[in-house]
């Protein structure tokens, strides 16, 4: 985030650069009746799953 100095008083935000909002996925659907998904990142194999203290695990 940039800011514009008007004088030594005020000043204005350039919202130019903000960050976008993330997502948000809920897994619960992913899974199913399991408790693990295998997901693929950059041609890579990881196992993200859900242990029994409900605790995510990501695993290469």
């Amino acid at each position: 985030m940039q800011i514009k100095k008007k004088d030594f008083l005020t000043r204005e935000i350039d919202n130019s650069e903000a960050p976008q909002a993330s997502k948000a996925i809920d897994i619960k659907p992913l899974m199913g009746e399991q408790n693990y998904i295998d997901l693929i990142h950059e041609g890579e194999r990881y196992r993200l799953r859900v242990t029994k203290y409900r605790k995510l695990i990501l695993t290469k």
